[in-house]
Order: C-alpha cells, then structure tokens, then sequence
C-alpha cells in the first residue's frame, strides 16, 4: 500500500501551520515556529503589563464621564416624576428616563413598580438638597405597608436631561420584595 498521498497532506499541512504562526508572529523574517511562538509569548506579555509599543498605549484609562449640570429640582417635580413612576403610568421611552441604569434591564421600572405595589411604598418628597457631582439627596416621607420610614430619603442621579431616581433606591425597592434585576447585580 502506497502512503505517498497520506505523507503529502502531512507536510502540506505543516506548511500551511508554520505559514500561519509566522504570518501571526513579528516581522523578524524567521519561520521558525518555536521562534515565533516565543515572539507571540512575548507580545501578548506587553500587551497584559499595559505596555506601550509603537507610540501606542495598551489598555489605557476610561475616559470619565462630566454629569450634565441640571438646575435644582423642586420637591414638587420630583413628587411628580417619583410618584408617576410608581403609579405605572410610564411609556416605553419614558421608563428610560426615570430610573439610573434601566437600559441595563428593561424591565427594571417594571420591577420597581411590582415591588412598590407589592409593599404598599409610597413616597412624598418633603426637602431637595443641593446638587454635588450630579448627584442629590431629597428627605422623603415613605411608608412601606403603611409604617413610616425613619430618616427617609431618595437619592437622584442627574443624567442626560433629567433627575433619574437613584439605582440603588429603585433596587432596594425591588429587592425588598424579593425580586431580581439584572441592573441590580453587585
């Protein structure tokens, strides 16, 4: 029996996988394969230091984002966009806008308002504190199943155009009836 053809492929293919490490490997002009493995080894080591090569930075800082610099609030509008929420009486589009981080879970504001109801919460902002980083606090009357909250307060996000109600209001509401979120992850 002839094992020509079978020999053929045998070094065909090793070609074709010395070709490919090399075409992978740097441009130092060698085909040898543990050599190029060893580059390879090499590069992939600068690149997981965050080594720069070329004038080119690997894995540099996130750029950081500036909140928008919205006006103050009255205790009135978020009375309004807090209890507008919790009624269920949203939009699609305007879910988005409500809560910090709903676009991580669509169905976040669903959960919020399932849980709200579940407990029987409700919220009456009395006090809006001043604006810091995008970021505000406003002393709240809450009452779940009917029993005031001691010290109680809600804490807005500002982001894109609005007061978004804080992520971690919203999934201390939603986890205090035994809901998950994936927004609500830690």
């Amino acid at each position: 029996m002839n094992n020509r053809p079978m020999k053929t492929a045998a070094v065909l293919v090793a070609i074709v996988a010395t070709l490919g490490l090399s075409a992978c490997g740097s441009d130092t002009g060698s085909s040898s394969a543990g050599a190029t493995s060893t580059t390879a080894a090499g590069a992939g080591a600068g690149f997981e230091s965050g080594s720069t090569k070329q004038g080119k930075e690997e894995g540099g800082d996130l750029a950081v984002t500036t909140p928008p610099n919205l006006p103050k609030p009255t205790a009135e509008e978020l009375n309004s966009r807090i209890n507008k929420a919790l009624a269920g009486k949203l939009t699609g589009d305007e879910k988005k806008t409500y809560i910090e981080d709903a676009d991580q879970d669509p169905m976040l504001v669903d959960k919020f308002v399932d849980a709200a109801n579940k407990n029987k919460v409700t919220v009456a902002i009395t006090k809006v504190g001043e604006p810091a980083d995008g970021k505000l606090k406003a002393d709240a009357d809450v009452t779940i199943d009917g029993k005031p909250v001691q010290d109680a307060f809600v804490d807005f996000v500002a982001e894109d155009d609005s007061w978004k109600v804080s992520h971690t209001f919203a999934c201390n509401i939603v986890k205090s009836a035994k809901l998950d979120s994936a927004a609500c992850q830690a």
